[in-house]
């Protein structure tokens, strides 16, 4: 599914699947942000790609938004192709031990550790494939979770994970899930606050819909919400 010029939803929701996950690709090369759980979701994604003719076998770059398995199940064969893999500090460890910040017990199924290229820290600027990207420490759902703020047909987008989405009511935000041994409620209400301060069009998360418009309205509301639920 092409969300904007040059980005993709490798696949989703869209697909009737639960976690989502990015490609952006042009003339200077592919990068994939997450990769999802198991290696049928890789398989129907380079299916899915193939429509635009995008191939998954030479992926540049690797973007993880944080450590757990339905967001990093395919990152080391990924890696295995020549990614480059980038990922928030503290998650970092946790995917290249492959240790409990991947929530093993939720998957059911420990993953295969992969290593981490360089480990990316709030303000950090990542140049891949002619996107910058900056980054946006936002910890709470995990420790290491980050958001990759860039540019591109004129809006500011946000790559989320699952710091926060458009849920299946209308234009309602959710939270991402309370079970990771990470969660930590008032780090991240800290965190939302922040997020609510800055400007952003469109906000591409790990599950539900992309918000394609006016995302700081979803990002005030996602405040609003651990306000009146988390205190």
């Amino acid at each position: 599914m092409q969300i904007l010029p040059d980005i993709y939803l490798a696949d989703g929701f869209a697909y009737a699947q639960h976690p989502n996950f990015y490609v952006l690709h042009n003339d200077a090369g592919t990068i994939m942000v997450d990769s999802g759980s198991v290696p049928g979701d890789l398989d129907r994604a380079e299916a899915q790609l193939a429509l635009w003719g995008i191939s998954l076998e030479s992926v540049n770059y690797l973007l993880l938004t944080h450590s757990h398995y339905d967001h990093i199940g395919n990152a080391a064969a990924i890696r295995e192709r020549g990614a480059f893999v980038i990922a928030g500090p503290g998650d970092a460890e946790g995917i290249e031990k492959s240790d409990a910040r991947t929530i093993p017990y939720a998957a059911g199924f420990r993953l295969p550790a992969c290593k981490v290229d360089r480990v990316v820290e709030d303000g950090d600027t990542i140049d891949a494939c002619g996107f910058r990207f900056e980054i946006i420490h936002a910890p709470g759902h995990t420790n290491g979770c980050v958001i990759y703020r860039f540019e591109h047909a004129g809006k500011t987008i946000w790559l989320a994970g699952d710091v926060l989405f458009c849920g299946n009511t209308y234009y309602q935000p959710e939270l991402g899930w309370q079970g990771g041994e990470e969660f930590d409620k008032p780090t991240y209400v800290r965190t939302l606050k922040r997020l609510s301060t800055l400007h952003v069009d469109c906000i591409l998360s790990g599950h539900h819909i992309p918000y394609l418009r006016e995302g700081y309205r979803l990002v005030g509301r996602a405040y609003a919400k651990a306000l009146i639920e988390w205190r």
